[in-house]
């Protein structure tokens, strides 16, 4: 991405008029009140021990969670659908790029294509839905979704919610063992793909005796001898066409599914073993859809003039809640061209008004803009940080705005994501409070951060609308209406609801958006909810004086990267762990797009390794020789490269120390584990150090 700037120089006399800003700033009001924010959520006046109260949102102070649209009428993917399609027939509902134009169809045009291909995937594919019901969904109610977004996914999906079927979304990025994991475990027998993933999924059909038919979604005709090979592997070829037209010219009724019937297997990325696939309601979806929408003032209420670009993938939960539940207000949504570095231009071309996103894109904006204007001259820099610093004292008075008198300077930053953006909803990964600041400065747009899990729909907390101060540190805001959420003792990492000054332990969630659990895992269901119906989270949170919910640490010790990539530390430790090494710490953050790692060098068989690399001298001088730590980095990243890591697992910095931790010095327990918060804060400069001399890179 470029970031123009020729638009800097834009009638610098005006845009110098500090008189003019200043007189600006003083009548400058506040969009909310800020009584507003002082206190976020309401508290249950009593707590049980071990616990902190119950925080629920103030729509439901006293329960009564909300679970679908108007009133819980519209409650499943098929209501909110069909109601969509009822009344705003002949509207443009969906597009895709074709060249340098958007082909529109209506939502009438859609509708009837949902029919016809659920209709041809009940006769080509035998796929139905069990006659009664059952502890889990049946082998033949199974439509895998291998491909990237397209309307053919769209379409293909809103088929199932009509007839009752069950999709199971598979990343693009899942391995030959996670698919045949997925696809043994489901029986699924059939499979929407693109013609790139065929060579992956005929490698291992053999072994994956249940699947019969792939539909090719982006191709017309078969080339013969895909067909004879896929013939060879006892495997039915069609393409999305023929579906579509067997299903027309032999329509089926409806076969609408009940609320608590499951929409989706959304399987996890399976970071610590196979991937588990989380059961998703129908219910769980509206109620994702409508928790969100609801905690949206008036003024940001989202409907038929809104437009949405779907290019996050479809497989995870956040943008699925997202793309069903505007659909069901009546938006435009459309899909970008599949060329991710092309996604700018998409978005200036497509102008959306709401942009669902994940931190790292964002960052990518803001390291872009930052690189231009620091590149720029003398006098472009100062025109961009005069309008920077005007538009952050409106911030900092409450106001966030696109069509100030600086917005002249920031226009062609704005035409980036279209021009028209008026939220910016982030998710995946927690984001720095420094963009979130800059995106609603440069961009003139409400921002607002989101936090959820697979295993609650993706959703579950969500900024609020106007609250741009962080008094008490960055926060993911408050509960939506449709859950509610506790703190429970965490005494292992000494995180207790009665800490002073704020209750801090394991987020517990309960609601609508809890998943029913994990297909055919009874255990691991029984592990992630209670009795209670609370959802054990795994990460520990902290609830700050305004009521908002700050993210401070994981039960477990997992954790994802900006880019939103799992870490298991400990597997990564013993991946690159090596005969002169005494200890290993690795560390990352959601912050961060990058691992580091502590060594702790073993006092034995570590001088003569270095010794074989140039450096006769005491264990104390080689952890300070730049050299030496050179040495060993390079060491580390061979080793994890030799030993299966990804790319984003191996650390990019390393710091030498000669001091081991200890029981004694409190970063090991009794049992010799890592107290790694304990770790964390004891070798935080050294982290921070580490990270800055990466940023420099």
């Amino acid at each position: 991405m470029t970031v123009e700037l020729n638009a800097l120089t834009v009638t610098l006399a005006g845009a110098i008029g500090a008189v003019l800003a200043a007189a600006y700033l003083k009548i400058v009001t506040p969009d909310f009140h800020p009584a507003k924010f002082r206190q976020q959520s309401e508290r249950t006046p009593t707590r049980k021990d071990g616990e902190s109260a119950i925080i629920r949102n103030p729509l439901v102070p006293a329960g009564g969670l909300i679970s679908g649209f108007e009133g819980g009428k519209v409650g499943t993917g098929y209501e909110m659908f069909w109601t969509a399609v009822e009344r705003h027939g002949p509207r443009n509902y969906m597009a895709h790029r074709v060249g340098t134009l958007w082909a529109w169809q209506t939502f009438s045009e859609i509708g009837d294509r949902v029919k016809h291909v659920g209709s041809g995937l009940l006769k080509l594919a035998g796929v139905k839905p069990p006659a009664e019901k059952t502890e889990y969904p049946v082998s033949s109610q199974m439509v895998g979704l291998y491909l990237q977004g397209s309307p053919e996914w769209t379409i293909t999906d809103y088929a199932c919610v009509t007839y009752s079927l069950v999709s199971v979304p598979l990343y693009d990025t899942f391995d030959g063992d996670a698919l045949k994991h997925i696809i043994t475990q489901t029986e699924m027998t059939l499979l929407l793909t693109a013609e790139k993933n065929l060579n992956k999924v005929f490698d291992i059909v053999s072994q994956c005796p249940s699947l019969k038919t792939l539909i090719l979604a982006d191709v017309t005709t078969i080339a013969k001898e895909t067909t004879e090979r896929a013939a060879a592997l006892n495997i039915k070829l069609l393409t999305f066409k023929e579906v579509e037209a067997v299903g027309k010219a032999d329509l089926k009724e409806p076969i609408p599914p009940a609320h608590d019937d499951i929409f989706t297997l959304c399987y996890t990325s399976g970071t610590t073993g196979a991937p588990k696939g989380a059961m998703i309601t129908h219910r769980n979806l509206a109620a994702g859809g409508v928790g969100m929408c609801s905690t949206l003032p008036e003024g940001y209420q989202l409907g038929p003039k809104d437009r949405h670009l779907s290019y996050l993938p479809l497989s995870h939960m956040f943008e699925r809640i997202c793309f069903h539940s505007l659909t069901h207000l009546g938006a435009e949504v459309g899909f970008f061209g599949g060329n991710i570095t092309q996604l700018f231009d998409d978005l200036a071309s497509f102008q959306p008004t709401l942009f669902p996103t994940v931190p790292r894109l964002l960052g990518r904006l803001y390291d872009k803009v930052n690189v231009s204007i620091d590149s720029a001259n003398f006098i472009k820099r100062a025109v961009f940080n005069l309008a920077y610093n005007a538009k952050l004292g409106m911030l900092r008075g409450g106001h966030v705005t696109n069509k100030s008198l600086w917005d002249k300077i920031f226009n062609p930053i704005q035409a980036k994501i279209g021009g028209k953006v008026k939220i910016v909803l982030t998710g995946a990964a927690p984001i720095s409070p420094d963009i979130i600041e800059f995106v609603r400065i440069v961009m003139g747009c409400q921002v607002l951060e989101g936090y959820g899990q697979t295993e609650s729909s993706a959703a579950g907390f969500v900024t609020t609308v106007g609250d741009y101060q962080f008094p008490f540190g960055s926060h993911v805001g408050t509960p939506f209406p449709s859950c509610e959420y506790k703190l429970i003792d965490v005494p292992s990492m000494n995180y207790f609801a009665t800490d002073k000054p704020n209750p801090r332990g394991e987020i517990l969630i309960r609601g609508h958006l809890v998943m029913k659990g994990y297909f055919k895992e009874p255990k691991l269901t029984k592990e992630a909810i209670d009795e209670d119906g609370w959802l054990h989270t795994g990460d520990v949170g902290e609830i700050l004086p305004n009521g908002t919910l700050k993210i401070v640490d994981r039960v477990k010790n997992i954790f994802k990267l900006s880019q939103g990539e799992y870490i298991a530390p400990e597997k990564v430790e013993q991946k690159i762990k090596t005969t002169y090494m005494l200890q290993v710490y690795v560390y990352g953050d959601s912050l961060q797009s990058s691992l580091v790692t502590i060594i702790v060098p073993d006092p034995e068989t570590f001088p003569g390794w270095a010794a074989d690399h140039g450096f006769n001298g005491s264990l104390e001088d080689a952890c300070k020789n730049k050299d030496v730590s050179a040495a060993v980095l390079k060491d580390i990243q061979q080793l994890g490269k030799r030993s299966g890591l990804h790319a984003f697992e191996i650390p990019r910095a390393v710091y030498l120390t000669p001091e081991p931790m200890s029981v004694e010095n409190g970063m090991l327990t009794p049992t010799f584990k890592t107290k790694r918060n304990i770790a964390r804060d004891h070798y935080r400069s050294e982290i921070d150090r580490m990270y800055k001399s990466i940023a420099g890179k």
